[in-house]
């Protein structure tokens, strides 16, 4: 029983740290936006490749608790929507 409520609690401090995380509902937000978006076909690969880079390495970052890739993910998120809406 005692095991059962230690996983528990451990699951719900991994999950609330990835609840917490900006880039855990922005990533898809801004691929729905650029998705949606009638920017030019060149400029929008560029950065839905680079959108896809940041997701990836926020995924990992959240998997490896690499917080200085988790900021390197976030800085590449905030480069791509500054980028969106010039």
């Amino acid at each position: 029983m005692r095991l059962f409520v230690l996983t528990g609690v451990f699951l719900v401090l991994i999950s609330g740290s990835a609840l917490a995380c900006r880039g855990t509902t922005e990533f898809p937000q801004v691929n729905e936006q650029l998705q949606s978006s009638t920017l030019p076909s060149e400029r929008l690969g560029a950065l839905l490749e680079q959108l896809s880079l940041g997701t990836l390495m926020h995924e990992e970052a959240h998997q490896q608790g690499d917080m200085s890739k988790m900021g390197q993910s976030i800085r590449i998120l905030d480069d791509v929507k500054e980028k969106m809406n010039q």
